[in-house]
């Protein structure tokens, strides 16, 4: 089914917080939760669609760093994001208001999608490109970057059984000191965009910082494959290459067409690195399908890296 909606699982004053935020009194109101069973299980999100006199608005719990990317870095009618009407602290949790985008993820791509996914992530990359950290720092959002590198550093250490990965993953970490950053969504998956036709809005920034801009390229494109049943997303190589192809014609500051084609190519292997990282630590735990698939990519694409260093 995927994504659909319920009656809310928690008690709570949505209209209370939403008059608060919206500094008006509210007369017609109901609230419904986001729910999710596209991948087996029930998840229950705490995210909502509130009906405020007729008009559809999204209510989030969220957190500091969220909150300042979008009122301080998204909250511009040229990105492809949602309007942020504010935010409030009720019952030692942060709530914020956005604006509902109507229409569907992308975990079915097209090419329409891929033509705007690229229009989307680019102007945003190209607003704050090499942009200075410690601006970010001052509104409140912490430095992602420094906590990521420790992350992938901690991360290399699953590959101590596996050489030629390790060799690649060096690769990759050893970029990322110099890489361009820019602020990225951190966590640019299917589910986190809606096409509403012809734009792609990207959605749910908790993870967003400054970081290398080809992170968000390879996250997109990494988790997909043309076996609809096989896993959640849907796409195709056509859609990779459309995809990849735009994002480079749209950024005004960018590395050469190989070194960014390279840049991509490491951040996937991060990926697929990040998804075998459990059971690379655990070699007792079971190998299912799903670490089957991923480290077979690994291979593959460290196969090409490695050749392409001969």
């Amino acid at each position: 089914m995927g994504i659909f909606l319920d009656k809310p699982q928690m008690e709570l004053s949505f209209l209370e917080i939403v008059q608060n935020i919206l500094h008006k009194k509210i007369l017609e109101f109901t609230v419904e939760q986001f729910c999710d069973d596209g991948e087996g299980e029930m998840n229950w999100y705490n995210v909502y669609l509130i009906t405020a006199d007729h008009k559809p608005y999204v209510l989030k719990k969220s957190e500091v760093q969220e909150i300042s990317i979008y009122q301080n870095f998204l909250n511009s009618n040229t990105f492809k994001t949602p309007i942020f009407y504010g935010s409030i602290e009720r019952e030692g949790s942060l709530w914020i208001l956005l604006e509902y985008i109507k229409g569907s993820d992308l975990r079915n791509f097209t090419n329409e999608m891929a033509y705007a996914c690229a229009d989307s992530i680019t102007s945003i990359m190209n607003a704050y490109w090499q942009a200075d950290e410690k601006e970010f720092q001052s509104k409140k959002c912490d430095n992602r970057f420094e906590r990521y590198l420790k992350r992938i550093e901690k991360r290399s250490l699953c590959l101590a059984e596996e050489p030629d990965l390790a060799k690649a993953y060096q690769m990759f970490l050893e970029r990322q000191k110099t890489c361009p950053r820019t602020l990225c969504n951190g966590d640019f998956l299917q589910y986190n965009a809606i096409f509403c036709e012809p734009y792609v809005y990207v959605i749910d920034w908790a993870f967003a910082g400054i970081m290398p801009y080809s992170l968000d390229i390879a996250r997109l494109i990494a988790h997909g494959t043309e076996e609809r049943t096989t896993f959640p997303f849907y796409m195709t190589d056509e859609h990779r290459k459309i995809y990849i192809k735009e994002v480079y014609k749209g950024l005004i500051q960018k590395p050469d067409w190989e070194q960014y084609l390279k840049d991509i190519q490491l951040s996937l292997l991060n990926e697929y690195i990040e998804f075998i990282e459990y059971e690379l630590n655990h070699p007792l735990e079971e190998r299912d399908k799903v670490f089957n698939y991923y480290y077979s990519e690994a291979k593959k694409l460290v196969a090409e890296i490695l050749s392409e260093q001969k």
